[in-house]
């Protein structure tokens, strides 16, 4: 397993590094017990210390979670805790449910665009920046899928539907509730 945790506008030391790969480390062999990857990013705002974990678990979810303070070890701890709240919440989820393991083996390949209008100076053209990043659609239930967006902390999710093979989405509505989209032709 390795935990790469990095700064932004701040010095990363050895003592803070090693306080954070232990408190990770021990979290994941509680939890998952697997080789797994984990990168910990903490950006110095102000007075606050913004700490976020992203956790690569083996059904292939991304798990994030951040923690904000004005001591950057507090931040950590609590980036932890969320992020043991929701490994322990996806884990009896697994057990609940019975869930298949065979999603990667599944999947449909799609591009993702990300446009974003960049600021220019006075007298100057307006320039679009275009992200494009190849995503899976993975065939997976409604109920994997809300899931997924739950785990990742995605407003939206797109998934080839198990049950009738057909493209879906499920999406945080504004209400707080989940919607859900079944693409019928």
């Amino acid at each position: 397993m390795s935990v790469n945790v990095s700064g932004k506008n701040i010095d990363v030391g050895d003592a803070f590094k090693t306080s954070v790969t232990k408190e990770v480390t021990n979290l994941i062999n509680k939890y998952i017990g697997t080789d797994l990857d984990a990168h910990v990013s903490v950006e110095k705002d102000h007075k606050l210390f913004n700490v976020e974990i992203r956790l690569r678990i083996a059904s292939g979810f991304v798990v994030r979670t951040d923690g904000v303070s004005n001591d950057p070890y507090k931040a950590v701890s609590d980036a932890v805790s969320r992020l043991e709240e929701r490994v322990r919440r996806h884990k009896r989820r697994l057990k609940d449910q019975k869930r298949r393991t065979h999603w990667e083996a599944e999947s449909i390949s799609a591009t993702g665009y990300v446009i974003k209008r960049e600021n220019s100076q006075q007298g100057e053209e307006e320039h679009l920046i275009i992200a494009e990043q190849e995503r899976l659609i993975l065939d997976m239930s409604v109920s994997e899928a809300v899931m997924k967006m739950d785990l990742t902390r995605l407003p939206v999710t797109m998934f080839k539907n198990s049950e009738n093979g057909r493209i879906n989405v499920v999406y945080k509505r504004s209400d707080g509730h989940i919607g859900w989209i079944d693409y019928t032709e």
